[in-house]
């Protein structure tokens, strides 16, 4: 077998055994300490009678062994199948779903912005390393970066909300019909543009100082090539390793951040459900979000090793585990 394939097939045997770790502790911190009783009775409510418990410990099979009932679960999950929700009283696909779509969607716009303007911003500094500019551009940054994500959603949802009234404040389910399907993004890409690209600029700005002062760029300048073609064909290409991390990094933080800011604007996403889920107890929801974010989040650090291996031939057959 080739040594990259190899090293692909470790990679992918590391992430099928990181999910199913993920699965265990999911299921098993969310279900600790709570017996059947008090699962039927947060779902029907304290003012159920004890025989109608009982029968709904039966018909959800809430008094088998929890290593039985882990089993059933990803089994079911594995086929597609995300269980059934004892609160909501209907499956957990549909209520999901479309929520994970919407987050997928906000991440995923908020990079496509995010890089460009981390790229941009780190490779001015790094071609201005110690003037004035370079110092006040990274004062900014480092500010930014210090900044957790409810602190800039509600600057801005004050500033550009509440003060100047060009975007609405509530980014729910109801502006999503309409001409307002557009504004339910804004703030909260904006917010995770602001929050994500400062740590991109600043690996930029390094990795890009470290190429233009390498020996084989001056190289490059002194055969004359343009300045252009030194800056992406050198400089850049071998800075390439670290920026990717850097935006792998940056994406799984973005599945991670949209938790904090979909509350922040009440973004009818997967954060939100999370949150709505662990206020009303329902643990099949948690367990099927929980487990589909870190699925997510192994691919993205799969797709960033692959790209690396791919960027640098050092790096063919030792893969970060």
């Amino acid at each position: 077998m080739p040594p990259r394939v190899r090293a692909v097939v470790r990679q992918v045997v590391w992430a099928v055994l990181t999910l199913v770790v993920l699965s265990v502790v999911t299921f098993f911190s969310v279900n600790a300490g709570r017996s059947p009783d008090d699962l039927a009775t947060q779902a029907l409510g304290k003012q159920a009678s004890p025989q109608a418990r009982t029968d709904y410990i039966r018909t959800y099979h809430l008094d088998d062994p929890a290593v039985l009932r882990y089993e059933r679960w990803l089994s079911d999950f594995a086929t597609g199948d995300l269980g059934f929700s004892y609160i909501n009283q209907r499956p957990v696909e549909p209520d999901i779903m479309p929520r994970l779509w919407r987050t997928l969607t906000l991440a995923v716009a908020s990079l496509i912005f995010a890089v460009p303007v981390a790229l941009l911003v780190g490779l001015y500094t790094a071609r201005r390393w110690g003037t004035r500019r370079e110092t006040g551009i990274g004062f900014v940054v480092i500010a930014l970066n210090a900044m957790p994500e409810f602190v800039v959603g509600i600057s801005l949802l004050v500033v550009l909300a509440s003060t100047l009234h060009l975007l609405p404040p509530d980014s729910s389910a109801l502006a999503f019909s309409g001409g307002d399907h557009v504004k339910a993004y804004v703030l909260p890409i904006l917010t995770l543009v602001l929050v994500t690209s400062p740590y991109m600029a600043r690996v930029t700005r390094a990795a890009a100082r470290e190429t233009l002062a390498a020996p084989y760029t001056r190289a490059a300048i002194f055969r004359g090539l343009t300045r252009r073609r030194i800056l992406w064909d050198y400089a850049m290409r071998n800075a390439a390793v670290p920026i990717v991390n850097a935006i792998a990094i940056n994406l799984v933080y973005l599945i991670g951040g949209v938790i904090v800011v979909e509350n922040v604007f009440s973004f009818p996403g997967i954060g939100q459900a999370l949150i709505q889920a662990i206020a009303h107890g329902d643990a099949i929801t948690v367990q099927a979000i929980a487990l589909l974010l870190g699925g997510i989040f192994i691919l993205i650090s799969l797709a960033a090793d692959f790209l690396v291996i791919y960027l640098n031939p050092r790096l063919r057959v030792t893969v970060k585990t």
